[in-house]
């Protein structure tokens, strides 16, 4: 899962249904539709002035081609309008509402010009029906405004063809001849309207389906091998959160059984982080399970970026901040350690770097997703299936032989973090492959920092080729003595805060993109 996942996500204005994304689907089909009538009025516009080459032009059989340029104005406006962010959505589904009634009208006039003649074989069907049931089956409102807008642009055909009459002096055709010309608008009518109830049910399922205990999904903000994070909402407070998602079939898992064993891990994993209290552990609010099965854990929702993405984005590391970063990954840890828990996945993109009040370069830890608890002989078994190991570049030896993880395994995973802050590369960056990366790990020494950073403390340097040793007894043998030696150092202090803020004002406009 990818941590860069979890940040701040702008809100829009709320839809009737109060479900902003299926407002937001509706405007942005209303302008799609629009645009669509716009190229149907000018491509109608330029056959209605070409004629038959065996047809002449005969008196009283000439339309008023003057609608249709109105109506591809109206309808570029409509698109214009569906695309001004300012305007709540209710706003511009009512313009597009509007829009419908009057092209019927328009519709209407252009059809019913010509006088109708006792001998007329009705026209075929109105083009107002077809548009009425386009657009009801296309865009999704609410089935009583579809109703009101449908029934009025089902009368704006008839009144059309009552302005024709009036206008042109035109004989007034008889009543059957009526129900066959605007029967089938009023059919559709009741189409339409059913329509929108189907849509209008179907959107509340699904946002019934999107909300997990107390909290309502709102965006999918990312998505990994294991389950998607999004950005949610608590229905009674005013407090954003981040979801992880984890659905059973992306468990991998072959049976039912299988599924519980790993849903039953995850909600052991879900209890031991929230029991965490490092401040620079991300918080665990809520934990449950679905109505189709899926299991979730509630997140605090960040806004800040991912070790990963700065140094890709930005470059290496200070060695000051490098220090600093450390030093509050290293309080995480060392809660985590002292609780019985081994995060087992420790890598650049599972560190954020946040806003915390006025405070900026707070450390996050996330993705606890992976962690290995110290267990018993009681639950020994619900670990020992489906469990994934890691990533391979900052995976430790004894991992990669199919050994049990534990907290001298986070430590090296923290000295390939390190590697990563202050030389910006990775430990092997010479191995592009998942399984070359693997191999290194178990089997090759990494190369001096001082070749690729040069000047770098010569006790960074000891401390993150320490942390890489492959004998996990040559490592530092606790998260405390990698932050008593971080510390000794005496570098994180030359990182101010006045620092970050100079260093994230500059990039602020990138790390909001």
């Amino acid at each position: 899962m990818q941590a860069r996942a979890i940040v701040k996500a702008p809100r829009t204005g709320a839809d009737p249904l109060g479900a902003d994304a299926w407002g937001r689907l509706a405007v942005g089909r209303l302008g799609w539709i629009a645009g669509l009538a716009t190229a149907v009025a000018v491509l109608g516009g330029l056959l209605a002035l070409l004629r038959q080459p065996n047809v002449g032009p005969r008196a009283g059989t000439e339309r008023p081609l003057s609608v249709i340029p109105i109506w591809a104005g109206l309808s570029i406006a409509v698109f214009a309008l569906a695309r001004i962010e300012r305007l709540s959505l209710k706003t511009r589904l009512d313009v597009g509402l509007l829009w419908l009634i009057v092209s019927c009208f328009l519709v209407g006039l252009f059809r019913h010009w010509l006088p109708y003649a006792n001998s007329d074989v009705v026209r075929g069907v109105s083009p107002a029906a077809m548009a009425i049931l386009f657009f009801a089956v296309v865009v999704p409102v609410s089935p009583a405004r579809m109703a009101v807008a449908a029934a009025l642009a089902a009368l704006a055909d008839a009144g059309a063809l009552s302005v024709t009459t009036a206008l042109l002096d035109l004989p007034v055709p008889p009543w059957n001849l009526w129900v066959w010309l605007l029967a089938p608008n009023a059919f559709v009518v009741v189409v339409a309207v059913v329509t929108s109830s189907f849509l209008h049910q179907l959107a509340v399922t699904v946002r019934e389906a999107r909300e997990m205990g107390a909290y309502r999904l709102v965006d999918k903000l990312g998505s990994g091998g294991m389950g998607e994070v999004w950005r949610a909402e608590h229905t009674g407070l005013a407090r954003p959160a981040a979801i992880k998602l984890v659905r059973p079939e992306l468990l991998g898992t072959e049976d039912a059984e299988d599924s519980q064993r790993m849903l039953t891990r995850f909600a052991r994993e879900a209890k031991a982080t929230a029991g965490l209290t490092s401040p620079h552990t991300i918080g665990v609010y809520d934990f449950g399970r679905s109505e189709d099965g899926s299991f979730y854990y509630v997140m605090e929702l960040l806004d800040g970026m991912d070790l990963e993405s700065i140094v890709k984005e930005h470059g290496k590391l200070p060695p000051a901040r490098a220090v600093h970063v450390l030093l509050q990954i290293c309080d995480s840890l060392r809660d985590a350690h002292d609780n019985g828990v081994v995060h087992r996945d420790i890598k650049p993109a599972n560190v954020m770097l946040c806003r915390q009040g006025a405070e900026r370069d707070f450390v996050k830890v996330l993705d606890f997703g992976l962690v290995k608890l110290e267990q018993t002989e009681g639950d020994a078994k619900l670990t020992d299936a489906g469990t994934a190991l890691g990533t391979p570049a900052y995976m430790p030896p004894e991992v990669a032989y199919g050994n049990d993880a534990s907290p001298r395994s986070d430590i090296y995973a923290l000295g390939c973090v390190a590697h990563w802050l202050v030389a910006g590369t990775l430990v092997f960056p010479d191995k592009p492959l998942p399984m070359q990366q693997v191999l290194a790990h178990t089997v090759d020494d990494p190369d001096p920092l001082g070749a690729t950073v040069p000047g770098i403390d010569e006790a960074l340097e000891a401390l993150v080729l320490d942390c890489l040793a492959k004998d996990a007894d040559e490592r530092p043998q606790s998260m405390a003595e990698v932050e008593r030696r971080l510390l000794d150092m005496g570098l994180a202090q030359r990182w101010t805060r006045a620092d970050a803020d100079a260093w994230w004002a500059a990039v602020e406009p990138s790390s909001e993109g």
